[in-house]
């Protein structure tokens, strides 16, 4: 196994249902709709599972498939299995998964939030080498009354599930939507003790941005398009990135990987964690990430376990699993060292 592998990783920006691998999607679907192949066969899915190259719009068919395949508490409770064992496997060691609360015909969001934290709890029980969080999330195109029936829902619940429900995501498409409109819904939040891990900077505007940092922004979702003014507040106050390569590059949101502007945060000195975003979607890991980041930007070995160092220092963890997180690592570090 390579180095990048053996590496103890944290990951702080991972959406669920975009982190369904190929072989995930398949049992899914075999649990949903057994064996027989459904009528009306779709052959974008079957290209998908023969692990074809995939244009952008079939990468986000996987998405509708996510949703499609989640709609029922075994099947999402099995889908949240499979993405922390999958995580677990590639020696991630600190996991903050992402959800938006869903009503489905077969489920109340209550049940979706309820299923999603039982398994994330079991997993810590079963203390598989993994601590998982989970940052529910606000999807903005589904609008403010949803917004503010996500935040009281987990409050709600936050006592039933203490120390596993840790802030607060604002993501969805933003177009069309003001982010104004959500502020009461992340103020009340935060006032609750949630901490706030929003999309910012996704698309060009300065405002919104400034609006953003104006109500507290604990961790960058991205950042693309932070510059200037708002580069320069983000700096003032060590506000951490967090940087999903591939998922830019694919999404087209950034040209090239030599041309994504966690280069710029790294000359900065800036704090900056590498994400995968959606690791089913855009078939990467966070091995994966880690080693194109390192190759592009000539980075060493030595380089990357510091990233994953000051990582802990950016996540929700607990003061007591920080202090767990940070012996993985230096165990990691010394063993290193001694077969250098």
């Amino acid at each position: 196994m390579d180095f990048y592998h053996l590496l103890p990783k944290i990951e702080l920006h991972a959406h669920l249902n975009g982190s369904l691998s190929n072989s995930t999607l398949a049992e899914l679907r075999e649990l949903k709709y057994g064996k027989e192949v459904p009528s009306g066969t779709d052959d974008c899915f079957y290209k998908i599972l023969n692990g074809e190259s995939l244009t952008l719009e079939e990468c986000f068919k996987k998405f509708q498939y996510a949703h499609d395949l989640t709609d029922r508490r075994e099947a999402l409770a099995r889908a949240t299995e499979r993405v922390i064992e999958e995580f677990a496997k590639d020696s991630v060691i600190y996991l903050e998964l992402r959800t938006t609360p869903k009503c489905t015909a077969q489920m109340t969001k209550r049940e979706y939030l309820t299923t999603v934290l039982d398994v994330i709890r079991k997993s810590s029980e079963n203390q598989r080498g993994i601590v998982v969080k989970l940052l529910p999330s606000i999807d903005r195109s589904k609008g403010v009354q949803e917004a503010m029936e996500n935040v009281n829902l987990a409050i709600e619940l936050s006592s039933s599930f203490p120390g596993l429900m840790v802030a607060f995501d604002l993501s969805g498409n933003p177009f069309g939507t003001t982010f104004s409109d959500f502020v009461p819904a992340l103020q009340r939040a935060r006032e609750h003790g949630f901490r706030l891990a929003l999309h910012c900077g996704e698309f060009e505007d300065e405002q919104e941005v400034k609006e953003m940092f104006a109500l507290g922004v604990d961790r960058i979702g991205h950042g693309t398009f932070i510059e200037g003014e708002n580069l320069a507040f983000a700096q003032e106050h060590k506000i951490p990135f967090e940087c999903c390569l591939t998922s830019n590059v694919k999404c087209k949101t950034v040209p090239s990987y030599e041309d994504h502007h966690v280069a710029k945060l790294l000359k900065l000195k800036h704090p900056v964690c590498v994400c995968t975003d959606d690791f089913g979607v855009f078939e990467t890991s966070l091995s994966q990430e880690l080693k194109i980041c390192a190759s592009t930007f000539s980075l060493t070995n030595t380089d990357m376990v510091e990233m994953q160092r000051n990582a802990i220092e950016y996540s929700f963890a607990s003061e007591q699993e920080k202090k767990e997180l940070r012996a993985k690592i230096e165990q990691f570090s010394e063993t290193l060292s001694k077969e250098l």
